[in-house]
């Protein structure tokens, strides 16, 4: 089984062998990075599922290395857990920094092991909710720009016992199928910023979300003259499946089982 990646920014060296030895005896593999620079580098190669970012760095803040992340769409979607000496009191002005930074969690040193892993382990969990043989049977990530549509269909699906995950458009469809590891997913052709069957086709030429199925959906055939020709766009552009909108529940159903049949 693939270990959960943790990234763990610091220029304290003790504190980034003793954190790593603590982490590494709870299953983690842990990267250490003792300056920004090589933080951000590491983030964006290594695309880890949580990082563990000290505010004082001898480059570049802690403050501004989580809002670069936090604003950029492929790699938004990872936790961020910001730490320091610097305002050890609960509801810091640090703290609140922290916050307004997009930080999912602030954690004052000294930092008290226990603590850190309880709170690694509950953003990991939020982020990827266990999978269960009589639970969830798959995760699905669902990307339309309607809100309306979106919450309706993610409950149909809940409903059939699927996981799901959410994003409004394309550039949080792409950081989520990266970060999360859906398998299969639902994308909508017309959204604003990149269309749906942009979005696909930069998706097969991601190595690690290149063999998800993905159905594609929209009104779009519906306004053609021709509106097999919305299926052949799809097509071009790598896309597994199509469906055209309105959706009806029992043709998703069977589409999502025939693509996951053979995952």
């Amino acid at each position: 089984m693939k270990k959960t990646k943790i990234l763990l920014v610091d220029d304290d060296l003790d504190f980034l062998q003793a954190s790593k030895a603590i982490l590494e005896q709870s299953g983690f593999e842990v990267m250490l990075a003792e300056d920004g620079k090589k933080g951000l580098k590491y983030a964006k190669s290594e695309n880890p599922d949580l990082i563990i970012l000290d505010v004082m760095l001898p480059d570049i803040n802690g403050f501004s290395i989580c809002r670069e992340l936090k604003q950029d769409p492929n790699y938004s979607a990872i936790p961020i857990i910001m730490m320091t000496a610097v305002g050890a009191k609960p509801d810091s002005y640090t703290e609140q920094i922290a916050k307004e930074h997009s930080a999912d969690y602030y954690i004052a040193k000294p930092v008290d092991s226990k603590k850190m892993i309880e709170v690694i382990n509950d953003l990991l969990a939020k982020e990827k909710p266990t999978r269960t043989k009589e639970g969830v049977k798959a995760r699905i990530l669902l990307v339309d720009d309607d809100p309306d549509f979106l919450d309706a269909t993610k409950q149909i699906l809940i409903a059939n016992k699927y996981e799901v995950i959410t994003a409004k458009d394309g550039e949080e469809g792409i950081a989520k199928a990266k970060h999360d590891k859906p398998d299969l997913i639902i994308l909508d052709v017309i959204m604003p910023g990149k269309d749906g069957y942009t979005v696909c086709y930069e998706l097969r030429k991601i190595p690690q979300t290149r063999p998800l199925p993905i159905i594609m959906l929209t009104a779009i055939g519906q306004q053609l003259s021709m509106p097999d020709y919305a299926v052949d766009i799809a097509i071009d552009h790598l896309a597994d499946d199509f469906i055209d909108k309105p959706v009806k529940t029992e043709t998703l159903i069977k589409k999502i089982e025939k693509h996951l049949l053979f995952r």
